[in-house]
């Protein structure tokens, strides 16, 4: 009588509980269903970062990145809050195009674009939730988050080809790298310049060195990767100038009055 009266007691405390008791629902990685040109074009227009995850169906570790980081509650909601993910599968037209672009050698690699499209970070390792959140986070800040409006022209094939029974999703993989092609040329015509402060082989020195700048200065601050003899190297940029008298009236005061040297990039 007594365990009846437990078990009818216990079901009716469970039938009471709040929802809010319950457990929370699991949250997914949102991933970016188009191809690479539209994920960055995507990213820059709504000032996220971008995130490239390289891999393949038979990447053991691959899967085990999905398996345990990218089910990591932190690195999820960073992600789906702050960043663009675009998993680009090798063995696809499209993955193995990107592939060979940023020459990626190893599985799995994760690249991380800024919303003009530079690339600032290149991790070529298994990473764990504890070591890729940080990242996330060290590369989660406004000045790589500028949304950017595109105002592209029509396409060359809608305005020439007025009685043309092409399909849009026939045409869809070409506008998209014509659009992708003219905001590459449309961003090299800017005459942007930064002053280079500094030139890390770590990873963390570079870290370190943005934190302390970012203390005592108001200027954009940015990492990008180098690529020399099989070595990266983190170049810290500060600054975003439209001369290079700007920029290097900049560096004199950053010399006399703060004693960092730097040059003009």
């Amino acid at each position: 009588m007594m365990k009846s009266i437990i078990a009818i007691l216990s079901v009716s405390i469970f039938l009471a509980l709040p929802k809010s008791v319950s457990a929370a629902a699991p949250i997914y990685l949102e991933l970016h269903t188009g191809d690479f040109n539209s994920a960055l074009k995507k990213a820059s227009e709504n000032g996220k970062l971008l995130m490239v995850d390289f891999y393949a169906d038979w990447c053991q570790p691959c899967k085990w990145m999905d398996k345990t980081t990218f089910t990591n509650t932190g690195v999820v909601d960073m992600l789906n809050t702050n960043f663009v993910t675009y998993k680009a599968n090798i063995d696809t037209k499209d993955g193995f195009l990107t592939k060979e672009k940023y020459g990626i050698q190893f599985l799995p690699t994760i690249l991380i674009f800024n919303t003009k499209g530079e690339l600032v970070e290149r991790l070529e390792s298994t990473m764990a939730p504890e070591k890729l959140l940080p990242i996330l986070e060290f590369h989660n800040h406004p000045n790589n988050k500028v949304k950017i409006t595109h105002q592209f022209n029509s396409s060359p094939v809608t305005e020439t080809s007025s009685n043309s029974n092409t399909s849009t999703s026939a045409s869809e993989d070409y506008d998209l790298k014509l659009l992708y092609e003219e905001y590459r040329r449309s961003e090299k015509t800017k005459s942007t310049y930064r002053l280079q402060v500094g030139v890390y082989e770590e990873y963390q020195a570079a870290f370190d060195k943005v934190n302390v700048l970012r203390e005592e200065f108001l200027e954009p601050i940015v990492v990008l990767n180098d690529y020399r003899d099989g070595k990266t190297l983190y170049k810290v940029m500060m600054g975003e100038f439209k001369s290079q008298n700007e920029a290097e009236s900049f560096r004199v005061i950053l010399l006399n009055s703060f004693n960092i040297q730097s040059i003009v990039n």
